[in-house]
């Protein structure tokens, strides 16, 4: 489980950045169609980094959170029009420097600690809402969950890219780990 896992973790890192390429902080920016409805790549980029952190307590880390406010859900964010959001590039710089201890933490998890309950404070996410009928409440299911909803968000990105007049996201591009890393 754990190495499905952590490939999933792996080919989300690729296509977030395979999402971004070729999109200027401005086009970042825009609502496609002028519809506030839908939200901004940037915003969406920004919370997917919010979800790296998860990642990051996951892996045993304690990362100094960037743009809370902006970004978390916890925080009650939403995407929001003409405020100073942070460049994109910078989003996802962040993203790129907080991949490989992630990644080194989650390689480094024991196997049996994936049965057990996230610590604090996300020991709630799944335990306390309807996603505990999809996930369950392990360390396990939270990762799970959080390759879920990356993959979601970057799905999202595609399709505003597209709307932008983009070309689509690709998959390829360099192998992070071989299966041998793995």
């Amino acid at each position: 489980m754990k190495s499905q896992l952590l490939m999933q973790f792996d080919l989300h890192h690729r296509i977030f950045n395979n999402v971004l390429e070729d999109l200027s902080d401005k086009e970042t920016n825009i609502r496609v169609n002028g519809n506030t409805n839908m939200n901004h790549i940037k915003y969406i980029a920004g919370h997917l980094m919010s979800t790296q952190y998860g990642f990051a307590y996951l892996a045993g880390l304690r990362p100094e959170e960037k743009w809370n406010e902006l970004f978390s859900p916890a925080s009650g964010s939403r995407a929001m029009d003409n405020i100073a959001y942070p460049d994109i590039g910078e989003i996802a710089g962040e993203w790129n420097h907080m991949y490989e201890g992630i990644r080194e933490g989650l390689v480094q998890l024991p196997a049996d600690t994936l049965h057990s309950r996230p610590p604090s404070p996300m020991d709630g996410i799944i335990g306390n809402t309807t996603l505990g009928t999809v996930f369950d409440n392990t360390i396990a299911g939270l990762w799970a969950f959080f390759n879920h909803h990356q993959a979601y968000h970057i799905g999202q990105i595609g399709v505003l890219r597209r709307g932008l007049g983009k070309k689509a996201m690709r998959y390829d591009g360099p192998e992070v780990y071989s299966n041998e890393n793995k």
